[in-house]
C-alpha cells in the first residue's frame, strides 16, 4: 500500500491525519475485520512520526469502535465496524464562562447566549450533528490553552467560540487552518482565517429611523450607559444620530448622552426636560432605569416619551407598557451557524462558504405608540 505522507503544522492534526489513513485501511481491506492491526511502534516507524502520535491515533479510532484493545495481544479491527453508518459531524461550542446561566452572565447576556444555544440545539438535531459544550478558563496558562486548541483540532470537525476571548486557542486553529466559527460586530474586526458571524446592524437602525418618522419625534435622545461603553456602542450611538440628521433632524434637537447608572438624578432631568422625545436606549440595562425615573416623575413610557432598545428582550421581560426592540436574531445566527457547518462538511471540506448577513426583528410594543397632534413638528425640518 502506497505510504501517505503526513502534514505537519496544519489541520487535522497528525494524529487525526494518521487515525483517517488507518481509518482507510480497515475500509479497503488492508485490515480485516477481527484482524490485528499492525503495532503502534510499527505504525510510528512507517509514518514517521511519534509513538505517541501513533497511540493517539489509534485510541480515536477505538473511541469511535473502530478497533478493539486486547491486553498482551494488541489492537484488533471491530468484527461490526463496517455495519455501522457513516460517522456524525462533531462540532464544539467553546465558551469562557464556568456555566451558561443567569447566576454567570448578566441578564442580556444569557438572554443572547441562550437564544444562540437555541439555534446551536435546533440545527444539531435537524441535521443529526454531534455537539458539545468545552469550558475553557481563559486564565489558563498557555501550554494548556494550547493542549485545548490541540484537543479540538483531534476530537472535532468544526468549533463556534462565544466571543473574541480565548483568542489563543482561535489564533492557533487560524494558523493550522481549522475551521471555526467567532460571533462579532464588524466581520473586519475578526482573526484571519475565522469565519464570523453576525446580524445586520444597519438594519436595527433603520428600524428605529422608521419608528422617529413614524411618530414625528421633536427630539432624539440616545442614551448610553458609561458601565458598558465599548467602541461598537459608541460607533452605533454616532451612527444612529447621524441617520437623524440626514431625516432632518435639528442637531440641536438631538441629545446624545453617556449616563451613570446610578445616576437617577440626572435622568429624570433628562426627561422632565425632554417631553414627546424618542429615546433610544443605546444598552439594554438602562431601560429598566428609564422605567423607574419616568415613573418617579410622574411619566408614562409610550405617553410622554418614546423609547426603543436593540436586545434580546430578557433584561425588561415584564415591564410595562411593554418595550418596543429590535430583536437581535440570536436563534437564527446559531441555527445559521450549524446548517454553513453541514454544508462545508459535506462538501468534503473543500469549500469556503460565506455567512449570510441574518435580519433582525422589530417587535413594535406600546412604549413606542406615541402619536403626535401638533400641527408642526419642531424637531424635523419641513
Amino acid at each position: 500500500m502506497k505510504l501517505k505522507t503526513l502534514k505537519r503544522n496544519t489541520t487535522p492534526a497528525p494524529s487525526v491525519q494518521l487515525k483517517e489513513t488507518l481509518l482507510n485501511r480497515i475500509r479497503t481491506g488492508y485490515y480485516s475485520p477481527g484482524k490485528r492491526i499492525d503495532a503502534i511502534r510499527k505504525i510510528a516507524e512507517e509514518f514517521k512520526v511519534s509513538t505517541l502520535t501513533a497511540q493517539k491515533a489509534c485510541k480515536l479510532l477505538e473511541k469511535d469502535g473502530a478497533i478493539i484493545a486486547v491486553p498482551q495481544s494488541g489492537l484488533f479491527v471491530s468484527g461490526s465496524f463496517l455495519e455501522k453508518p457513516a460517522q456524525q459531524m462533531r462540532i464544539v461550542f467553546v465558551f469562557p464562562e464556568v456555566e451558561i446561566s443567569p447566576r454567570v452572565l448578566d441578564l442580556e447576556g444569557w438572554g443572547l447566549m441562550s437564544e444562540l444555544n437555541r439555534g446551536f440545539h435546533a440545527g444539531a438535531q435537524e441535521n443529526g450533528v454531534r455537539l458539545d459544550f468545552l469550558y475553557i478558563d481563559e486564565s489558563s496558562p498557555s501550554h494548556e490553552l494550547l493542549a485545548y486548541a490541540e484537543k479540538i483540532r483531534e476530537e472535532y470537525d468544526f468549533a463556534v467560540f462565544s466571543s473574541w476571548q480565548l483568542e489563543l486557542i482561535q489564533k492557533e486553529l487560524a494558523s493550522v487552518k481549522f475551521p471555526f466559527f467567532t460571533p462579532c460586530d464588524d466581520p473586519s474586526s475578526v482573526l484571519p482565517g475565522a469565519m464570523p458571524f453576525y446580524y445586520d446592524h444597519d438594519k436595527a437602525l433603520e428600524y428605529l429611523l422608521e419608528l422617529v418618522k413614524r411618530i414625528q419625534a421633536e427630539k432624539v435622545m440616545i442614551l448610553s450607559s458609561s458601565a458598558l461603553q465599548d467602541e461598537f456602542s459608541k460607533l452605533r450611538a454616532e451612527k444612529f444620530r447621524e441617520l437623524c440628521r440626514n431625516i432632518g433632524c435639528h442637531a440641536e434637537n438631538i441629545i446624545a448622552q453617556t449616563l451613570d447608572p446610578n445616576d437617577n438624578t440626572t435622568l429624570k432631568s433628562l426627561l422632565k426636560e425632554n417631553k414627546d422625545a424618542f429615546i433610544f436606549c443605546n444598552n439594554a440595562y438602562l431601560v429598566r432605569n428609564i422605567y423607574i425615573a419616568a415613573m418617579q416623575n410622574g411619566q408614562i413610557p409610550g405617553h410622554d416619551f418614546a423609547i426603543a432598545a436593540i436586545a434580546s428582550g430578557v433584561t425588561f421581560t415584564g415591564l410595562i407598557p411593554s418595550l418596543t426592540y429590535v430583536r437581535v436574531p440570536m436563534f437564527e445566527l446559531g441555527l445559521q451557524v450549524i446548517r454553513k457547518a453541514c454544508a462545508i462538511f459535506q462538501s468534503g471540506m473543500k469549500k469556503k462558504m460565506d455567512m449570510e448577513v441574518v435580519l433582525p426583528e422589530l417587535i413594535i410594543n406600546e412604549s413606542s405608540t406615541i402619536t403626535k397632534t401638533k400641527n408642526k413638528v419642531k424637531g424635523v425640518a419641513s
